[in-house]
C-alpha cells in the first residue's frame, strides 16, 4: 500500500495546498523510450528539439518541456521528461534560440518575450505532428519558463490542454528587487556595455552563478549549490548569460497573462524560494481560472529537481497530466 502523497491543509482564502516534503514514493524504472532529435522552425532560424515516445503507445498525448533561465534542456529534465514518457507521454524538449544547438545570434541571450516566442513555435510544430495526438497537448516549465508557459498557454488557449508551472517566475519587479544592492554597480556596468555591442559583436557576458561569491545574473543562499547540481559534467563553460538581460527582466510580468489562461494549470511553489517571492506565485495561482496550487514546505527554488522533493512533485505533474490529458 502506498504511503499518502500528499497531507493537506488547505487555506480557504488562498486556496493553498501545503505538500509534505517527508512523505515519500518509491522510484520505479523509467520506460525505455524511442529518442529521435527534431529541428523547429522558430523565427527565421530553427530550434534544437528531441522527441521521446512510450513504447507500444501510438499516437500518444504529448507534453512540450524547456528550462528556465540561461539553461539546456539536459540539465536536470530528463528525469522529469522519463517519468511522463514512463507514464504514457510523448515529451518534447527543446532548447530556445541562441542557446544549445539551436540556431540564432547572439548567443546566450536571455530574454522572456523572445522565449515565449519560441515556445508557441514549439507548440504549433509539435501540434501538427502525426504520431502525436495534438488534442492533447501539455506544456511543463520551471522557474523562468515556469512563467513563460503561462504566456504561451495564453497565447494559444484552444491548442494547450493542461500547464504545469514549476517554481515560476511570475513578476519581473518583484523578483528583480531581491537582487543583492552590492552587486548592482557591477552588473548594471555590465549590462550597459552590453546593450552598446554592435548586432555582429560577442555579447558581454555575466557568469550565472558565482561560486566565489562574485557578481552573477543569479544570487541567492540556494543559488550556487543548486544550479550548479543542474549543470552536466563538461558543460560548466555555459554559466553564463548576455548581461542585457538586467534591461528586459524586470519588465516581464506572466501573471498579467494568469487570467487569460483557459487550461487547467499547476502550480507547484518553494515557501523558502530565495528568487521568486512566494506571495506572487500565490496571487499567480488565484488568478488562474482553472489553476491548482501546491506550495512546498520548507522547499527552495532548486529542491524540486532532486530527492524526496522530486519524487513527490514528479508524481504530482503526472498525474495532473494523466487527469487533463487522459481521455
Amino acid at each position: 500500500m502506498r504511503t499518502p502523497l500528499f497531507p493537506r491543509r488547505v487555506a480557504a482564502a488562498a486556496g493553498i495546498v501545503l505538500l509534505s516534503l517527508s512523505s515519500g514514493l518509491a522510484c520505479a524504472q523509467p520506460a525505455a523510450a524511442t529518442v529521435q532529435a527534431l529541428s523547429i522552425p522558430c523565427g527565421n532560424t530553427t530550434c534544437d528539439a528531441e522527441i521521446r515516445r512510450p513504447p507500444g503507445v501510438a499516437r500518444p498525448p504529448v507534453i512540450v518541456m524547456a528550462h528556465g533561465f540561461g539553461a539546456l534542456r539536459d540539465w536536470g529534465l530528463t528525469p522529469f521528461a522519463d517519468r511522463f514518457v514512463q507514464a504514457g507521454f510523448a515529451v518534447v524538449r527543446f532548447d530556445y534560440r541562441g542557446f544549445g544547438r539551436s540556431g540564432g545570434q547572439p548567443r546566450r541571450v536571455v530574454d522572456g518575450p523572445a522565449h515565449v516566442d519560441d515556445w508557441v513555435s514549439a507548440i504549433d510544430a509539435v501540434a501538427a505532428r502525426s504520431d502525436v495526438d495534438g488534442t492533447r497537448l501539455g506544456i511543463w516549465g520551471s522557474s523562468y519558463s515556469g512563467g513563460q508557459v503561462l504566456v504561451a498557454a495564453s497565447r494559444r488557449p484552444q491548442v494547450v490542454k493542461a500547464v504545469s508551472s514549476q517554481v515560476p517566475f511570475v513578476h519581473g519587479l518583484s523578483s528583480a528587487l531581491r537582487y543583492p544592492i552590492r552587486h548592482q554597480p557591477a552588473a548594471m556596468w555590465m549590462a550597459i556595455r552590453d546593450a552598446v555591442r554592435g548586432d555582429g559583436e560577442e555579447p558581454v557576458y555575466m557568469p550565472i552563478i558565482s561560486a566565489d561569491g562574485g557578481t552573477a545574473a543569479l544570487i541567492c543562499d540556494e543559488c550556487v549549490e543548486g544550479y550548479s547540481k543542474l549543470v552536466p559534467k563538461g558543460q560548466e563553460a555555459e554559466n553564463k548569460v548576455a548581461a542585457r538581460f538586467l534591461f528586459s527582466l524586470p519588465f516581464f510580468y506572466p501573471i498579467d497573462s494568469a487570467p487569460k489562461v483557459q487550461a487547467p494549470t499547476l502550480v507547484i511553489a518553494a515557501e523558502r524560494d530565495g528568487l521568486i517571492p512566494i506571495q506572487k506565485v500565490r496571487d499567480t495561482a488565484k488568478a488562474l481560472p482553472r489553476g491548482e496550487y501546491v506550495e512546498l514546505p520548507g522547499a527552495h527554488h532548486f529542491s524540486p529537481y532532486q530527492g524526496p522533493v522530486f519524487e513527490q512533485v514528479v508524481a504530482r505533474q503526472t498525474a495532473f497530466f494523466r487527469q487533463h490529458l487522459a481521455r
